[in-house]
């Protein structure tokens, strides 16, 4: 999903080069995310199945991201582009699109995490004094979050029982950035982000969420059926 880097999905991510190293103190900061791109593993599971694989993420605040996955050799094989509720997703080679809503993908292509990587990338909630907090959301709804003894979110749960995981701390100008996010959906999906020498809260092209699609077969995105691995 796209040609410059990639995309899908969420969130949180691990610092730079030979300057990133694990946390160790913690009078840090936690902050939002309000844009994030870099390398990242992608693995998906869901009661279709599992697909995994290496490309890049494009995210930008509140809730548009683009996920490229790339072959072995760099190329970029397949794209998922997510705004809000809408969805397009490429393939390059073939010069194919299908367009629709997060509804209409695929089981395989994770239907219920990608709603929740807003949720995922939100401002933490602050710590202490306890290291289990419960907090009401603007909506209402209840969330607890549970923090280690640095402060840091090792875990949130709302309360349909969506849970996500933080780990792999990282610290870059003195504030801290999960490296590894664990997402598991309350029906039972989970998707896994690893990064790789993020960029956090820098500039986004809008040609990177907003693809021109010239040239290229548009579908309804219903039409990806039988969809089970990227390529």
């Amino acid at each position: 999903m796209l040609k410059n880097a990639i995309l899908l999905l969420l969130f949180l991510t691990a610092l730079a080069g030979c300057a990133a190293v694990p946390v160790q103190q913690k009078n840090v900061q936690m902050f939002a995310i309000e844009t994030l791109q870099g390398p990242v593993n992608v693995s998906l599971s869901s009661v279709a199945g599992q697909i995994s694989g290496n490309g890049y993420l494009f995210f930008k605040s509140p809730d548009s991201f683009r996920l490229s996955i790339l072959a072995p050799f760099g190329q970029i094989v397949f794209d998922i582009i997510v705004a809000g509720e809408k969805v397009l997703c490429l393939q390059e080679n073939r010069k194919a699109a299908w367009q629709g809503s997060v509804g209409d993908l695929p089981p395989a292509l994770g239907t219920k995490v990608w709603p929740l990587m807003k949720w995922i990338v939100e401002s933490p909630q602050p710590a202490g004094p306890s290291l289990e907090r419960v907090f009401t959301r603007a909506d209402g709804t209840i969330e607890i979050v549970y923090y280690d003894t640095g402060g840091f979110v090792q875990r949130k749960v709302n309360g349909v029982g969506d849970e996500v995981f933080y780990s792999d701390y990282r610290i870059t100008d003195g504030r801290a950035i999960a490296n590894r996010i664990e997402l598991v959906a309350s029906e039972g999906s989970r998707l896994v982000l690893t990064f790789d020498d993020p960029e956090v809260n820098l500039p986004i092209e809008n040609s990177v969420l907003n693809q021109s699609l010239a040239g290229y077969d548009i579908r309804p995105l219903g039409e990806l059926k039988e969809f089970s691995s990227w390529k």
